[in-house]
């Protein structure tokens, strides 16, 4: 297992907790009217920044910045948002609209379509540094230019979702839902459960609903932006994926307090205690719990998998993650500003060390056989599942309205208050 995580042991999501009293204060200098000449605004969430917790990533940015510094003559001013991710999107967006956008951003990719009529086309930027738009992932080259063929940001890092499974209690990972219930049945009589985030939250549906729906050939919306499990064959698969769901609490496989369960970290403690079996997580916490386990070794006591799906093929994942876009008016800012983010953390060195220490998945395909970057047990796993696997969500603003539904059809069908059919009809009523 590689040092991909800091000694803290701290995960994206609690590093963002962590970081809250950051606040949306300016890390180093002020920016607006009166900044020096040669220089740009760079605005970052407080986890990525020279404010995030973790030492090594605040190095990183230290000396990435020096050596800019060093050889360009140009200074970034770096700049600290909210770490109430959703504030911090709506204020860039905001400023974006209104022309007052720091001259890079850091966009989350899931929103990134509502940023793209604002943001510059970045592809001198990328010609320049040698980078071929190909060598991203087929989804993330999506994300970047929203199939208009002109990259508009740069992910620079990603995850994926996948099942874990205890290899002494479950030696072959199921592949099915009925073969979860099989597995989950036997286990649980021993009162070890299968878990997964079943809460009013984004990485509930990411992790526990968006796979299944995807898995029986359903979408998220229909080209108009409604929703495409509104009727017919979607309809159908979004009760049963929310079927399934519900008759693995039911069956006592899956305990119901999962209902109250918001993010994918929130089944690591049960996991670290021996009650679990298998579980439904991110990339990101195969190196979180190999530094949280005493007197064990994760990697080798834990499989990862494909999310199980109805028949057993098919499988589908989310990946998510982070983009640097553009906002600067004039051509040599563009220039300037955009060849820090690349050099650290799109071209291959500057990505292969970022995403190390950070522990994240690269989002350029070559990047994973470079020597600075080191993965761990399960890399080839989500190396895998990005290639055959993992979709992201959709990037039209209509998205988030039928997130929020069906966030809470989800919660309400994990906490057993609604069957799945009166619970769709209900998130139904919201955005029809």
């Amino acid at each position: 297992m590689s040092g991909r995580r800091t000694s803290l042991a701290l995960s994206r999501r609690r590093a963002l907790g962590l970081a809250a009293a950051a606040g949306v204060a300016a890390a180093l200098t002020g920016c607006g009217t009166g900044r020096p000449p040669h220089s740009f605004r760079w605005q970052m969430i407080p986890s990525y920044s020279l404010q995030a917790p973790l030492p090594e990533r605040v190095a990183y940015v230290r000396s990435r910045i020096a050596e800019y510094e060093r050889t360009t003559g140009w200074r970034p001013i770096p700049e600290v948002s909210s770490s109430d991710i959703t504030a911090a999107m709506a204020k860039l967006l905001l400023q974006a609209s209104q022309g007052r956008a720091p001259e890079i951003g850091q966009v989350d990719s899931y929103l990134f379509g509502r940023f793209s009529r604002y943001a510059g086309d970045l592809t001198g930027p990328l010609a320049q540094a040698g980078l071929a738009l190909d060598s991203w992932f087929p989804q993330f080259r999506e994300v970047m230019t929203l199939g208009s063929g002109q990259p508009r940001s740069i992910q620079f890092n990603t995850d994926v979702r996948v099942l874990y499974y205890r290899r002494d209690l479950v030696p072959t990972p199921p592949s099915s839902w009925d073969e979860v219930l099989s597995i989950g049945r036997a286990n649980a009589a021993k009162g070890k459960y299968f878990l997964f985030a079943g809460s009013r939250s984004e990485d509930s549906v990411n992790t526990t609903l968006w796979p299944q729906l995807w898995s029986q050939g359903g979408e998220i919306l229909d080209p108009d932006g409604s929703p495409a499990f509104a009727s017919g064959p979607g309809r159908t698969a979004m009760i049963d994926g929310l079927g399934f769901i519900r008759r693995l609490i039911t069956e006592g496989i899956t305990p119901r307090r999962v209902a109250n369960l918001r993010s994918d970290d929130d089944c690591n403690p049960d996991v670290l205690a021996g009650n679990v079996a298998m579980f439904l997580g991110g990339s990101w916490q195969g190196a979180d719990l190999q530094n949280l386990v005493k007197n064990g070794d994760f990697g080798k006591e834990w499989g990862a998998a494909p999310i199980p799906s109805r028949s057993g093929d098919n499988h589908a994942c989310v990946a998510g993650g982070w983009t640097w876009a553009s906002f600067a008016q004039a051509p040599e800012v563009v220039h300037q500003s955009m060849k820090l983010v690349i050099d650290a953390y799109a071209a291959d060195e500057g990505m292969a060390k970022f995403c190390t220490l950070g522990g994240y998945l690269p989002t350029r395909e070559p990047v994973y056989d470079h020597p600075a970057y080191r993965g761990d047990a399960f890399t080839p796993v989500f190396r895998d599942h990005l290639r055959r696997y993992a979709r992201v969500r959709p990037l039209r603003r209509e998205y988030q309205q039928v997130s929020s539904a069906m966030q809470i059809a989800l919660s309400s069908v994990t906490s057993l208050t609604k069957e799945p059919e009166e619970a769709l009809d209900a998130a139904l009523a919201q955005v029809v």
